[in-house]
């Protein structure tokens, strides 16, 4: 199309140009080998996991299995499956990197239990009806803050299950042996691919299958948000995976917006859902990094001495 905008002389020479679309949709296509790429080649250089989310890699190699099962269901773009391909293969060599690399000393029966949950409902204030009449709006005031209580407390505590600081049920993905993160995803991808070749024909398993990968992928951010609250520090922390979660957030919302049509509302909160997430990450990122340039200064003050100046003058 753009070359007919050309003179004629110059038409030739513009038909041995590459394909516009070929070179993007192959940029694409690799853009996770040097992204992750760079992530593991710095665990492997200062041969410490320190600061990295070993869930990343559980949360991307689920969703992305999930993913490829679907284009088998409803296909989609192919440079998109290719880039999934790609992604499992680099999220693969990330997994090994790390865990060959995480503490020696690791234990997972040292990490802290969950706190209980029947504990903390228990210390939420309870509205007696007999101490109120069914028309007083003090009464529904009270009921609604319980309410509010109650969901809050348990979303904290459904939130404690990415945070690495505490045990998991069946300590998942929190194991000491390296084997049983494979066995894992061998059991996972074999369940789901042979529910894909039973179901395939049916929407319904689609619908399913297409909005579990979107929901475990749009809980990719929250276990580095717990880590990098934890840590208080951006020092080890590889800002070009930032720069392709938000990247990638805006490809995703911009085909679900623009490239499709007739796309469910749950697929796009769930894209709204990750970006938030991202975007928290971006923040944590700028104010962690102001606070490591400020402690980096201090660090390097001359000390002074600050005897009394009556001292300095004795005499």
């Amino acid at each position: 199309m753009f070359e007919q905008l050309l003179p004629s002389d110059y038409q030739l020479v513009f038909r041995h140009l590459p394909d516009i679309q070929l070179v993007t949709n192959t940029l694409i296509s690799l853009a996770p080998l040097y992204t992750y790429g760079t992530a593991c080649l710095s665990i492997h250089r200062k041969r410490s996991l320190t600061g990295f989310s070993l869930d990343i890699c559980a949360t991307m190699l689920m969703a992305l299995v999930l993913r490829i099962l679907y284009y088998f269901i409803a296909p989609y773009e192919p440079s998109l499956l290719r880039q999934s391909l790609v992604m499992v293969f680099i999220q693969c060599v990330l997994l090994k990197v790390s865990l060959n690399y995480r503490h020696a000393s690791y234990d997972p029966q040292l990490l802290e239990e969950t706190p209980g949950l029947a504990l903390k409902l228990a210390g939420v204030p309870k509205v007696l009806a007999s101490l109120f009449q069914y028309t007083d709006p003090e009464f529904y005031r009270r009921v609604a803050e319980s309410v509010v209580q109650y969901l809050c407390i348990c979303f904290a505590h459904a939130v404690c299950f990415f945070d690495v600081h505490y045990r998991r049920p069946l300590l998942f993905w929190q194991w000491a042996e390296h084997a049983h993160y494979w066995r894992f995803l061998q059991y996972f991808t074999l369940v789901f691919s042979v529910l894909t070749l039973v179901l395939r024909n049916s929407e319904s398993f689609a619908s399913v299958i297409g909005i579990l990968g979107l929901f475990i992928e749009a809980l990719l951010p929250l276990p580095q948000i717990l880590m990098l609250q934890r840590l208080r520090t951006v020092e080890n922390f590889k800002s070009i995976l930032l720069v392709s979660w938000l990247g990638g957030d805006c490809m995703k919302l911009s085909y679900l917006f623009f490239g499709t049509d007739n796309v469910s509302v749950i697929f796009i909160v769930a894209g709204l859902f990750q970006m938030s997430l991202d975007l928290v990450i971006l923040g944590q990122f700028v104010y962690f990094y102001r606070l490591d340039l400020a402690n980096k200064a201090a660090a390097g003050l001359p000390m002074y001495d600050l005897a009394p100046s009556s001292s300095q003058h004795t005499g």
